[in-house]
């Protein structure tokens, strides 16, 4: 196998890939004995299985293979299909949830979810399973996904979350083992392959505390034990929280401390300490503030930075009749910025109610670059929507895209529509079939 540039040898990890499938089968034991104590009392299980068919259209190719670079009326597709499985199974205040899906390519994810209660505590065990997929294009310039040879099912990550509340502090931590290694179903990866010989697991863990020290004055404790608020996903999931690529030995950590709802002189402000022993500068100290006034019913706020001292602009904010919001943004010297209206108001038809909205944005020396308007209809079982968006494009408004969705909800069975079209027509198809359990 072909190692890729930059990546820590795997074989230096063994030891955590073990300690990681120990967590998950602790975690599993968990939800197993709490499934047991709770045998007496009554399950409930709800959710949802579902198919959903996904449709583009292709460019039109003339005789001689002349490839036009206008919509056609009569088109070929592009079609993408996936089933998917979602229930949640719930014992008095135990809960189980199980995210599925499969698509034409094949197995795309299990999650498995747990919240349950432990005195003061609770806890929520993850265990992730998914195969490895890529962003591609292909010769039609579309993006598409990819499986990555050889296509498992892998162990990704198990997470833990605890949170409770004692002596007026709520706290929660989230201690986490995942596979760092694995590709972003977002991105291209670069190697031929992807096997479980290509995992790199790590340990991480976010420990968050606050209270209200004063009234009306919060201070909050963030510690990073290798690891931060970003994101990693598989396809189809993802969730905050993630562990660092490091293998090493050394230990990173950071910590943070913030007081908000301080007060002088009416000013709101905040203060904000971070230290980072790894890092330059290992201290860092931020603060903010804002300032709010009221004139006739418009509500002027600034928004000020304190380290250092400087003011980052102005803006108005009110009503019109009830049903218009209106926002002026200003420069720190008070000069005019953007604008912009916002308005939704309901329509009760008697058979139907009617939701109409819509915005505009003014921007300094470009005038209004768009509006939008949207309109929506319930009754009963049934509800619909339409959205029309408007853009200016080189001195000519334009509708530059069109979204109309109908769905039906009358259980156990839910299917909807939705078509969005563009400014060159047709850009996606929707059809979902679900059986709502």
């Amino acid at each position: 196998m072909r190692r890729r540039k930059g990546t820590d040898h795997p074989g230096k990890c063994r030891g955590e890939l073990q300690g990681a499938w120990w967590l998950a089968v602790c975690i599993v034991m968990v939800l197993v004995t709490a499934s047991v104590l709770c045998v007496a009392e009554p399950l409930t299980v709800s959710g949802r299985f579902g198919l959903d068919v996904c449709m583009i259209p292709m460019p039109t190719t003339l005789m001689n293979n002349v490839q036009l670079d206008t919509p056609t009326e009569f088109t070929q597709l592009k079609h993408s299909m996936e089933a998917s499985l979602n229930f949640t199974a719930t014992w008095d205040q135990v809960r189980l949830d199980w995210d599925s899906a499969m698509n034409i390519a094949g197995p795309e994810r299990v999650i498995l979810e747990g919240t349950i209660p432990l005195g003061p505590l609770m806890l929520e065990p993850e265990l992730w399973f998914a195969v490895p997929f890529e962003t591609v294009k292909d010769i039609d310039n579309f993006t598409n996904y990819a499986v990555i040879s050889p296509g498992d099912m892998m162990f990704v990550k198990t997470r833990l979350a605890v949170s409770g509340s004692y002596g007026g502090v709520d706290f929660d931590g989230l201690f986490l083992i995942e596979d760092v290694e694995f590709p972003n179903p977002s991105l291209d990866f670069p190697g031929p392959e992807y096997t479980v010989q290509s995992q790199a697991f790590r340990y991480g863990a976010i420990l968050t505390a606050s209270a209200e020290v004063y009234d009306g004055v919060t201070l909050r404790s963030v510690t990073n034990i290798n690891a931060d608020g970003g994101t990693n996903a598989v396809k189809g999931h993802s969730a905050s929280g993630r562990a660092f690529r490091s293998c090493s030995n050394d230990l990173w950590w950071n910590q943070t401390l913030s007081l908000s709802g301080l007060q002088y002189c009416n000013l709101p402000f905040w203060l904000r300490l971070s230290v980072s022993p790894c890092d330059d500068p290992i201290l860092d100290l931020a603060g903010g503030g804002s300032l709010i006034l009221d004139f006739f019913d418009l509500e002027l706020s600034g928004s000020i930075s304190l380290f250092p001292v400087d003011i980052s602009g102005f803006s108005f904010t009110g009503r019109i009749c009830d049903s218009i919001s209106v926002g002026v943004s200003l420069s720190e010297s008070l000069d005019f910025q953007s604008a912009s209206l916002m308005s939704s108001s309901s329509l009760d038809l008697g058979l139907m109610l009617l939701q109409i909205s819509g915005s505009m944005q003014v921007v300094a020396g470009t005038g209004i670059p768009g509006a939008n308007l949207s309109f929506s209809a319930t009754q009963g079982a049934f509800s619909g929507s339409m959205n029309i968006a408007i853009s200016e494009q080189a001195g000519v408004y334009r509708m530059t895209s069109y979204t109309a969705q109908f769905s039906v909800n009358d259980p156990p069975v839910a299917y909807s529509l939705s078509v969005s079209f563009g400014r060159t027509g047709l850009k996606r198809a929707t059809v979902s079939f679900g059986v709502v359990f």
